[in-house]
């Protein structure tokens, strides 16, 4: 073997032993980087999961966030409310929002119950594998509820399944520490809009009712040809757009309640103009007001809807604790709505009666009054400019005293008074949805839940709650689903980082 075959094999072996040396090593480095970010992908995930962060809430409605509304009414809860879930997966929604509620007041608290964990308390409320329970206790008391029903309502006007886990929880919470709730009397008998419904009475405020309920209210009917008088507990007396007069006794029980300080949420549509309430007007001129029968035209075209300007949105008070939010934050639909008309402000002072604006138009709304006319014809002819459609009125009985030493308060008539109230019913406006009733729209079962809760002087009652009109979904994946999801996360990053070395490599070794 010449010395120029022993120097090619010399530099035959150094090259392969170099090269050999190299690959190793890179596929070495490889290996510990991709080991290197797998593990912190998985320590970056787990350390996620260790903080607890709160489930990201993607609904337009944030059905899966809790309310400021219910979390102002959290705030006055100073006893213990312990929360047991049974049958129900920790990753789940309903869960999820009862964290919410244990982050928003200390003295709530929960525990995922089974029978492993606390056999005592299932055997207690006779729990049993395959129910979907939560129990909410406090003390000696407890509500216990069927997740598998009570969190979700159908809505029989829209056949669409409706989310109230959220209401049922707080309105479940607030029944076992609130003493006493504020009741709520729909008065009866005249045609009015119904809080219940049968076969033969038309139910048009059950989207109300149901919000009112879930809201700690107490609501109920009073028949006062019946009764002969407003019920004693009584915090508010609805009157909801009656078609029929009251009878002089009726009105006198109305009187009655005005003048002990009682507080009143009226409206009045549309009249047959041959209909004359003048009992009812009685009522309304103790507070010096009217509802001038008719209707208004919205002229400003940015505020209705095409084509359509009896059905618009109303201009919303942002100085109103009843109003602001939707002033700032959301609208309202009224269709065919009256307008208010109060006395010379004289004669307000004289009857010791303020007043302010919740509702109103802009300065190119027109009022209509001849129904038997063309639209147009009728418009042209009709009284234009700014409209008050709803109002918040206050009346002084008696003024403060104090006389040898003892003092008395004084007392107050409220009343919200609105010259349209279909905005809060179960009807549906074509020209609007046809799917939805008018009180899912926008704010319009706020304005009528915070008005009621104005009156009724409830604390953490104004809010806007979730607008359950229009479609709106979160995510929830599956197990499969998450499986599927967790290898898309760490498998991904894992083969573009893969791809990137090689392609590096190959480049390297053409340099």
């Amino acid at each position: 073997m010449n010395e120029e075959e022993k120097t090619k094999i010399k530099f035959s072996e150094k090259f392969s032993l170099k090269f050999r040396k190299t690959i190793i090593a890179s596929r070495l480095f490889t290996i510990l980087t991709v080991l290197v970010l797998i593990a912190a992908f998985i320590g970056l995930n787990m350390g996620i999961q260790a903080l607890n962060l709160p489930q990201i809430d993607v609904t337009a409605n944030q059905l899966y966030t809790l309310s400021e509304s219910s979390k102002k009414a959290l705030e006055m809860i100073n006893q213990d409310i312990k929360i047991y879930v049974f049958g129900i997966e920790e990753d789940d929604s309903v869960v999820g929002l009862i964290k919410q509620y244990t982050q928003a007041n200390d003295k709530i608290t929960y525990e995922m119950l089974s029978s492993e964990t606390n056999l005592a308390k299932v055997q207690e409320f006779e729990l049993e594998d395959g129910y979907s329970i939560v129990v909410i206790e406090s003390g000696e008391s407890k509500k216990i509820i069927d997740a598998s029903s009570e969190f979700h309502s159908y809505d029989y006007s829209t056949y669409a399944e409706v989310d109230t886990t959220e209401q049922t929880l707080t309105n479940s919470i607030l029944s076992l520490s609130t003493v006493n709730k504020p009741k709520v009397y729909f008065v009866e008998g005249h045609n009015e809009f119904k809080i219940a419904s049968d076969e033969t009475a038309k139910a048009e405020l059950g989207v109300l009712s149901t919000y009112l309920k879930n809201e700690a209210f107490e609501i109920a009917s009073v028949n006062l040809t019946s009764t002969g008088s407003v019920p004693e507990d009584c915090d508010v007396l609805a009157i909801m757009s009656p078609e029929n007069d009251f009878l002089e006794n009726e009105t006198q029980a109305i009187l009655d309640y005005i003048n002990r300080g009682g507080n009143i949420f009226l409206t009045r549509d549309i009249l047959n103009q041959t209909s004359q309430l003048v009992n009812f007007q009685k009522i309304l001129d103790v507070y010096g007001v009217t509802i001038e029968n008719g209707y208004i035209l919205e002229a400003n075209s940015n505020y209705t809807v095409s084509n359509y300007p009896y059905v618009f949105r109303p201009q919303v008070s942002s100085s109103n604790d009843i109003t602001a939010d939707i002033a700032s934050d959301s609208y309202m639909w009224l269709a065919y709505s009256q307008k208010l008309n109060f006395l010379p402000e004289e004669e307000l002072n004289n009857l010791k009666v303020t007043y302010e604006e919740l509702l109103g138009t802009t300065d190119s709304a027109v009022f209509i009054t001849d129904f038997s006319s063309d639209i147009n014809a009728a418009a042209a002819s009709s009284q234009k400019g700014h409209f008050t459609i709803a109002a918040q009125v206050t009346k002084t009985i008696s003024e403060a005293t104090e006389n040898e030493g003892e003092s008395t308060e004084e007392i107050q008539s409220k009343l919200i008074i609105s010259g349209n109230g279909q905005f809060m019913t179960d009807y549906i406006v074509s020209e609007l949805s046809s799917q939805y009733p008018l009180s899912y729209l926008g704010s319009n079962k706020d304005f009528a839940i915070n008005s009621i809760s104005v009156l009724a002087e409830k604390e953490g009652g104004l809010t806007l709650r979730k607008d359950m009109a229009g479609t709106s979904y979160m995510f929830t994946a599956t197990k499969e689903q998450n499986r599927i999801v967790l290898a898309v996360i760490f498998a991904v990053p894992v083969v573009i980082l893969l791809i990137g070395i090689v392609v590096w490599r190959q480049r390297k070794k053409r340099k």
